[in-house]
């Protein structure tokens, strides 16, 4: 970031190349999986670091900085309502799964269930699901991120994967007695 704040072309087109696939997959998952909005605050993020690279505190680490920038931007797209169109597509993209048995996992089926289930979490819990378990940010990174506390990051993490396994339970192995 300090050849950035120098003006260094070469120091932002490396910064994109390391950055800009995960960020993109970051707001693709946290946008409902809308790529040309995930896109948009890709832009957003990337021009705002480039007519501002004076705000990024050097003495921190790059990476939980620019999710926690990522974060904001996301949080501001998040408060809009979402499509009904889009919503729709969520709900249905499900299969019915009868009476609750079903044969091996189908990770397929299972990521479907796991998006829809994802919309229906808060703003905070999504992220910081989303963080440690698809970015694989430490807790620490978390709560930055989120400037919160570590405690609040676990309290948050908790409930979210509790919501989730129970919203899921359906894919949780069946052990017959045999």
């Amino acid at each position: 970031m300090k050849h950035i704040q120098q003006r260094k072309p070469e120091a932002f087109n490396e910064m994109h190349r390391r950055y800009s696939k995960r960020l993109l997959h970051f707001f693709y998952r946290m946008l409902n999986h809308d790529e040309a909005r995930a896109q948009d605050l890709l832009q957003d993020l990337f021009l705002k670091l480039v007519e501002a690279p004076e705000k990024f505190d050097t003495s921190r680490s790059f990476k939980p900085w620019v999710f926690t920038v990522a974060a904001n931007l996301a949080r501001k797209e998040f408060r809009q309502p979402i499509s009904q169109e889009l919503k729709e597509d969520y709900m249905s993209s499900g299969e019915n799964l009868v009476d609750g048995l079903i044969g091996p996992i189908d990770t397929k089926i299972f990521k479907k269930h796991l998006r829809k289930e994802l919309l229906e979490l808060s703003y905070e819990h999504r992220t910081v699901f989303i963080l440690r378990h698809q970015e694989k940010l430490s807790l620490q990174e978390i709560a930055d991120v989120m400037d919160c506390s570590l405690g609040t990051v676990k309290s948050r993490l908790f409930n979210a994967n509790k919501k989730l396994a129970g919203k899921l339970k359906i894919f949780k192995p069946h052990y017959q007695n045999k």
